[in-house]
């Protein structure tokens, strides 16, 4: 037998074994449980880095096509639509993306209070509150992945409007909540869908909806009353955008049910666009019921691990990371700023950071080209590996062109550089000039095709700071004081533009003070043609090369004269290029020839079989005998097995465009 003393004893060592095991798991699971506590923070984090380092030419872009003025008549255009404060209060904060760094604190934070309140007034259970990550990812994805969307979008307020709606949507969850008669909370609910679909759209239709749903979570009411409140809240969502729209005249009764949600200029992104934000207002919903059969389990921790992995995978996944697009906002930035070395410092350093990863894809492409004798077979692997090569867009191209043309180096350097046209990485094809017609018409002088895109933009895309100042600018070289007050009024009533505008109207009021000024003083040298309106079928390539291959003006300027030549020589088209020529050297004091110039003087000469009188280097000569050799001793049975190989001898020389740069498609 046992005395006492030993019993005790042993009891107690028996305890401390069978308990041991269970204090450690918990101090494990607290530990993983704060990290996971801690980790939507970490996240935002993340993500304000990356936006601000690497997205913040993105979120400038998105800025620059919006607009908000502090002004009585702006306000009441948005308003003349349910849903309209949300267009205010998001272009009010979309402003603010025109310093990265700060707007992109305020989207960051606004998520986090999404996250927050998603918890709270859905009263999603703590060991499964990672579930509220899903609508703030759902929002992240749906800007994140716009890629060239950005240029179609009707309204520019998306950045931060669906964030502030899907917020809005959680009013009325929460005061449903505080109210406990059934008639209490049918009251509430049509004084919320009345007022608040006025102002928030879509957005206030869905608080409607999920707040109906919370009869199906309560416990304490009647099954009838329970059907009663759900169908009261259905039938508002009905009935209301129904009564509502009877005051108003600015949009139709079909769109009533999706007002607040992104709208797109292009039906074939419409849905895709939408997608993401339409998943986080269903959330919404279906949380408000689920939550009430979330229950205990032990595999918590694991499935908020799992759904902050699919999250951020997903964000990722989604983000819109292509960087000839990148590299186009940027050029685009600079082109903007007049600096033209940064347009091809930022050009260069892009091709430079592929000369690796194109080496690698030939040695690739070579071994697997190796023994293949049929044509169908080299073409099938050439398609395969022709996306492994970096190749730039032909909007990249043609910003790249304009600053060298104004910086006068244009004939020197444009056919030194890696050229192409890769499409864009695009649902469909933007049309260069939506995209860039403005810029390029302006800088060329061809400064009405500039204005005609501002109004196209305004028609289809509403009002932007973008448009207004290219507006402006159009006013201000024409000398069009009154048109140009008129623009540069709605600037001055902005946060970021005032100073810009008060500049401006400096250069209205004195012409001659205008033409000593950027980017005044390199336009007017182009504008040496006879003014005028014609189509350019949406391919401002394609006008800007017609545009120059007309005859030539009866007093055209050097600058005109050099961009007429660079453009004949794109052309590829030989009596355009002597007739270019010979007006370049009359209107150039021409000491010696562009490098370029002597190589496509050379080259057409030789195709012509004919001679030359004009002066060509040793080096020239030198070269076309370097290339003709290679060609000999290296036969092309296709261009784009061969373009790579020649362009590490021959990539620099006029020779190389003229016979691996062709069938080019611009759009």
């Amino acid at each position: 037998m046992l005395s006492l003393g030993q019993f005790h004893t042993r009891t107690h060592t028996c305890d401390t074994n069978v308990h041991m095991t269970p204090v450690s798991n918990n101090k494990s699971k607290g530990l993983y449980g704060n990290i996971l506590r801690l980790l939507p923070y970490i996240l935002a984090l993340l993500l304000w880095a990356v936006l601000a380092l690497r997205g913040q030419i993105f979120l400038k872009k998105v800025e620059d096509l919006s607009l908000f003025l502090f002004d009585w008549l702006y306000f009441r255009e948005y308003i003349q639509i349910p849903g309209g404060l949300l267009g205010v209060a998001g272009s009010f904060l979309t402003q603010f993306l025109y310093l990265p760094w700060l707007g992109s604190i305020l989207w960051v934070l606004l998520l986090l209070i999404t996250y927050q309140l998603t918890v709270r007034v859905l009263r999603i259970p703590e060991q499964y509150r990672a579930l509220a990550i899903i609508p703030a990812a759902l929002l992240v994805i749906g800007n994140m992945s716009l890629g060239y969307g950005v240029f179609i979008m009707r309204e520019q307020d998306h950045f931060f409007a669906p964030l502030l709606g899907y917020l809005a949507a959680l009013i009325p969850i929460s005061g449903i909540y505080r109210v406990e008669k059934v008639w209490g909370k049918m009251i509430l609910l049509a004084i919320w869908t009345a007022v608040g679909f006025p102002l928030f759209g879509t957005f206030a239709l869905i608080g409607t909806l999920s707040a109906a749903c919370t009869a199906f979570t309560a416990t304490d009411m009647l099954r009838k009353n329970r059907i009663g409140l759900f169908l009261t809240g259905v039938a508002l969502i009905i009935l209301i955008p129904v009564i509502i729209y009877n005051f108003y005249t600015s949009y139709r009764l079909a769109d009533s049910w999706h007002l607040g949600l992104p709208s797109i200029s292009e039906d074939v992104w419409t849905h895709a666009i939408r997608a993401p934000f339409q998943l986080a207002l269903l959330f919404i919903p279906v949380m408000t019921i689920a939550s009430r059969w979330l229950k205990e389990s032990g595999k918590t921790l694991t499935l908020q691990t799992a759904v902050f992995v699919i999250s951020v995978a997903s964000v990722w996944g989604f983000w819109f990371k292509d960087e000839n697009f990148r590299t186009e906002l940027a050029m685009s930035e600079a082109v903007d700023r007049f600096d033209w070395q940064k347009v091809i410092d930022i050009y260069q350093k892009t091709v430079d950071s592929h000369t690796e990863s194109d080496a690698k894809a030939y040695a690739a492409r070579s071994k697997a080209l190796s023994g293949v004798k049929s044509q169908e077979e080299l073409t099938e692997i050439l398609g395969i590996y022709d996306k492994r090569f970096f190749e730039p867009t032909r909007t990249m191209i043609l910003y790249r062109d304009l600053a060298l043309l104004k910086m006068n180096r244009a004939l020197d350097e444009a056919f030194t550089m890696k050229d192409g046209g890769r499409m864009q990485k695009s649902r469909t094809q933007i049309p260069m000039a939506l995209q860039s017609g403005k810029q390029l018409y302006l800088q060329y002088g061809l400064v009405n095709m500039s204005y005609r895109w501002c109004l196209e933009d305004v028609i289809e895309h509403n009002w932007s700071y973008s448009t207004i100042k290219y507006m402006a600018m159009h006013s201000v070289i024409m000398q069009e004081s009154d048109f140009a007050r008129k623009y540069l009024n709605k600037l001055e009533k902005t946060v970021f533009y005032r100073q810009w505008a008060k500049e401006q109207g400096k250069l209205a009021a004195d012409s001659v003070l205008m033409a000593s000024n950027e980017p005044y003083k390199s336009i007017l040298p182009y504008m040496c043609f006879e003014n005028r309106m014609t189509n350019d079928l949406v391919k401002s390539e394609t006008f800007l090369m017609r545009h120059f291959s007309e005859p030539e003006p009866p007093h055209p300027s050097p600058e005109y004269d050099r961009a007429g030549l660079l453009w004949a020589m794109r052309m590829q088209d030989i009596p355009s290029f002597w007739q270019h020529l010979y007006s370049y050297l009359q209107t150039n004091n021409v000491r010696e020839l562009p490098r370029s110039v002597q190589e496509a003087a050379l080259l057409y000469s030789s195709l012509e079989k004919k001679s030359t009188d004009l002066p060509l280097s040793k080096a020239v000569r030198d070269s076309y005998n370097a290339f003709n050799q290679y060609v000999n001793a290296n036969p092309v049975r296709d261009i784009r097995e061969s373009a790579y190989p020649f362009s590490r001898k021959f990539g620099n020389t006029f020779f190389y465009f003229y016979y691996f740069i062709r069938d080019l498609q611009t759009y």
